[in-house]
């Protein structure tokens, strides 16, 4: 239902830039305000005449939106305190935690302000058992819908504590969803790699689940797998200085491989748990020339065989 209100367009004005061009520059006399509940519109104009507000979780989102489209500088300041004070006073369950994240996370998406993710971050982040808590639930409810940048703060309240991360990008892997941006950001944190370097066991059911997409994989995603297995091994101090041509990027002997996307006869009879080792023969081929290959001329169960070697092939050599 529309509801009619008065008011002095003097006090509008003078709490809100917005409202003195409304009324002094496009000479409007009315405004609408249907994208707010009756309840906040009355609230929003008590306070503008008594300069005092009081800031409830329930009506939280509208009175901070309402704040920031009529641009109310110190009613937006009262919300920032407001909500300084939900994360402190905090139950530390996961639904409390939510509202505040979806509260930070439309602030800075829709009203264009990051103050409230800065807050809760710095907060957040200095919780006991936060990744456990809320983080891994977060991820495994939104995991294939999560926003990168959304993401990053996740990463950020996990505070290095990244084990339950990986045990929700496992859990993704453990039921097909595949490589998406998600796994991607996650897989190339330097935290991440180190946290896999301490993980000994766990680490190796994360690839375990990594070697199952293979197939799915394009080629960028075999050399990021492939990086970062390599990059985990030389955390935890058991890569070797081996010299492994597969290892290594292309460099000048690249003319003394055989061309093999156009000459394959000396391949097509080679069984496939034995390709990766006769490929590795040719000097100065590389792991991501052999990857090329496998997706450039393989069908889809050579490709996976192949993928498969070559990475089993790797943890040998590590």
């Amino acid at each position: 239902d529309s509801t009619c209100m008065r008011a002095c367009s003097l006090i509008l004005s003078w709490n809100s830039e917005v409202f003195t061009y409304l009324f002094s520059e496009l000479r409007q006399g009315t405004v609408e305000l249907k994208d707010f509940s009756k309840d906040v519109a009355v609230m929003f104009l008590e306070s503008l005449y008594s300069g005092v507000v009081t800031v409830e979780k329930s009506q939280f989102r509208e009175l901070n939106k309402i704040s920031h489209a009529f641009k109310v500088k110190w009613m937006s300041e009262k919300c920032t305190e407001a909500f300084t004070q939900f994360c402190e006073s905090s139950s530390h369950d996961y639904t409390d935690m939510l509202f505040l994240f979806n509260e930070a996370v439309y602030s800075e998406v829709t009203l264009k302000c990051g103050v409230l993710m800065k807050i809760l971050v710095g907060k957040f982040s200095r919780f006991e058992n936060v990744a456990e808590i809320f983080v891994e639930q977060y991820l495994n409810q939104n995991f294939t819908s999560i926003k990168p940048g959304t993401l990053n703060h996740i990463l950020k309240i996990s505070n290095g504590h990244f084990v339950p991360v990986l045990r929700s990008l496992k859990e993704h892997l453990k039921n097909k969803g595949g490589i998406t941006d998600t796994v991607r950001i996650i897989l190339s944190r330097a935290e991440v790699i180190q946290c896999m370097a301490d993980q000994g066991e766990f680490c190796d059911e994360v690839f375990e689940q990594l070697i199952q997409q293979f197939d799915q994989m394009s080629p960028a995603d075999v050399k990021l797998v492939m990086g970062l297995f390599k990059a985990v091994k030389n955390q935890d101090g058991s890569s070797s200085s081996t010299s492994d041509p597969l290892m290594n990027e292309p460099g000048s002997t690249k003319q003394t491989i055989p061309n093999l996307f156009h000459d394959q006869n000396s391949l097509r009879d080679v069984p496939d748990e034995d390709i990766v080792r006769v490929l590795s023969e040719v000097p100065g081929i590389t792991s991501f020339m052999v990857v090329e290959y496998a997706y450039r001329r393989c069908n889809a169960t050579r490709r996976r065989l192949i993928l498969e070697n070559l990475f089993c092939g790797i943890l040998q050599n590590e």
